[in-house]
């Protein structure tokens, strides 16, 4: 898709009924637009919020039976960040269903008092679901795409945005890799994410206050193919993933404690608001002890600024004192160390 479009209308798709397991969610959708007078058109694309499709499919888990965190764990395959918050500890983490999310996608947004809403594992599936539901609710023959859609933050933006999390029938990426700009100049490196910026367009006329999870983005049939793309091709993983651990949790993994293991809930996570300077040094200081022996730590006269580290071996106590300024380093502060008579001092400031 590299033509200019002339015009995209967004449509919401009101009248939906809450939408329970085991509901036909194509059947719905087309009622629903039929009702409206807009019945589906050759080249529409049915963008559908994942929480209606979980309800659908039966992804309900209860908050009686299982904790939250444990089931944010249990819906990942690995911990980016976390950080301790006033409600507990927020995890992002690579979900099983493909992104990289806050909490794993696991939404208690209008779902009742004891309920949680999680992904489907294979979204991509689940859009394919959703398309075939809907054209076999369509009395004649159309030609069409589904964005299953959810809602996640991006690093280093403030806010939300709507992002594909499943595609069933849509191009997802238009290349302009080889092309010339305006002026001449080489496109090197520019793909759109066309399936994202239709997900995010289609949240402009729904929403969760509004209660309208589906809309229909009309104008781009040239998305439209009958071969389309996976949305689990568009997330980065292995060697294109840059960013696969936060700053934290890339110190303390190398050093031994794993983000979202038991060790490091321990040990103690870092919290979203200031910090008092001792408790960063002694949490620090933990990481750099963990898997080691016949280390001594102790802080100088009560001074949470300094701290002696004493070992049997000159060996021993070069490793804790390589360590302990690592893990410094990971908690944002200084440290200026001297040697002498088989024992370390540390004196730590603010980063």
């Amino acid at each position: 898709m590299t033509d200019p479009v002339a015009d995209v209308r967004l449509l919401p798709v009101t009248g939906l009924p809450e939408v329970r397991p085991g509901d036909d969610l194509g059947r719905l959708v087309v009622e629903a637009l039929e009702r409206a007078g807009t019945p589906l058109v050759d080249g529409d694309v049915v963008v559908v919020t994942s929480k209606v499709v979980s309800k659908a499919e039966g992804l309900i888990a209860s908050t009686d039976a299982i904790d939250r965190s444990e089931l944010v764990l249990r819906e990942s395959h690995r911990v980016v960040s976390e950080r301790s918050t006033d409600t507990g500890v927020t995890r992002v983490v690579a979900s099983h269903a493909g992104p990289v999310m806050a909490g794993a996608g696991i939404d208690a947004s209008n779902t009742g008092d004891a309920e949680l809403l999680l992904l489907p594992h294979d979204p991509d599936a689940s859009a394919r679901w959703v398309h075939d539901k809907i054209l076999a609710a369509v009395a004649r023959p159309v030609r069409i795409g589904v964005v299953l859609s959810d809602t996640a933050g991006r690093p280093w933006r403030t806010g939300l945005v709507d992002l594909a999390l499943g595609l069933s029938g849509i191009q997802a990426l238009d290349d302009l890799r080889g092309r010339s700009d305006t002026e001449g100049r080489d496109l090197a490196v520019t793909v759109r994410c066309l399936a994202d910026e239709i997900a995010a367009a289609a949240d402009l006329v729904k929403g969760k206050v509004d209660r309208v999870p589906v809309a229909v983005v009309r104008g781009l049939g040239q998305v439209v193919v009958a071969d389309g793309s996976t949305a689990r091709s568009l997330v980065r993983a292995g060697v294109e993933d840059w960013f696969a651990l936060g700053r934290a949790e890339a110190v303390r993994d190398a050093l031994g404690v794993s983000p979202g293991s038991a060790l490091s809930d321990n040990i103690g996570i870092e919290s979203v608001r200031p910090e008092p300077l001792s408790r960063r040094v002694d949490r620090a200081l933990q990481v750099a002890l963990t898997g080691g022996d016949a280390v001594e730590a102790a802080h100088l006269a009560g001074d949470a600024t300094v701290v002696r580290l004493r070992a049997r071996s000159e060996l021993q106590l070069g490793r804790a004192w390589a360590r302990f300024e690592v893990a410094l380093a990971g908690e944002r502060l200084q440290s200026a160390s001297s040697h002498e008579d088989g024992t370390v001092v540390v004196h730590i400031s603010e980063g």
